[in-house]
């Protein structure tokens, strides 16, 4: 379902652009993120879009790299945020080294990964974090299982379990969950509740 992802997410990218501008929870959770890590942190925002406000909001003060699935974002990500490394892959073609960031942000992007995958994408996330790295992510609250709707007028895909079900793979990928939250925001003229969680990882036992 990556190439109905990565189509349209080119294609509404001027329309994303304005939906942006609304106040969304993202920055200010973000905020709250990043000033848990020392200046110069390696932080990876994985679904970056265009780049606005997030990824710009890394680079600000931390080693920023961003990867998105579109071609477009990726291009716009360039443009809006030169000091930091974009990558135009999926989050399962990616290949960052184990260990490479000291935390991982994902907005609005888990939802547009099958929710069978979901467990290999959050272990993922936790091969890439050294130990004790942190992740922050939102998705939908509501689960979702493999559609195909309407978004912005474009076809797009979503896909998600519930808070409860979301939170247990996150565990079973050895996160330790520091805090979770459902909010809801606007978009356009619509609300949706987000389920927002942040984790860090933790080693096995030895």
């Amino acid at each position: 379902m990556s190439g109905v992802v990565s189509a349209g997410y080119d294609r509404v990218a001027d329309d994303y652009e304005r939906l942006e501008r609304e106040e969304w929870p993202r920055l200010r959770r973000l905020r709250e993120l990043l000033a848990l890590l020392p200046e110069g942190a390696s932080v990876l925002d994985a679904g970056c879009g265009n780049g606005r406000p997030a990824l710009a909001a890394i680079a600000a003060r931390h080693l920023a790299t961003g990867i998105d699935v579109s071609a477009e974002q990726v291009a716009r990500a360039r443009r809006h945020v030169p000091g930091a490394s974009v990558v135009h892959r999926d989050m399962f073609t990616a290949d960052f080294s184990a260990q490479t960031f000291d935390a991982i942000v994902c907005f609005y992007a888990v939802e547009h990964v099958p929710r069978e995958r979901h467990a290999e994408l959050f272990a993922r996330f936790g091969s890439w974090l050294r130990p004790g790295g942190l992740l922050l992510f939102t998705v939908e609250s509501r689960a979702v299982d493999d559609i195909v709707g309407e978004w912005l007028g474009q076809p797009m895909f979503f896909s998600q379990f519930g808070p409860d079900e979301t939170m247990a793979l996150v565990r079973g990928a050895r996160f330790e969950i520091l805090r979770h939250e459902l909010e809801t925001q606007r978009e356009g003229t619509i609300e949706i509740e987000y389920l927002w969680v942040l984790a860090r990882r933790v080693d096995p036992p030895q």
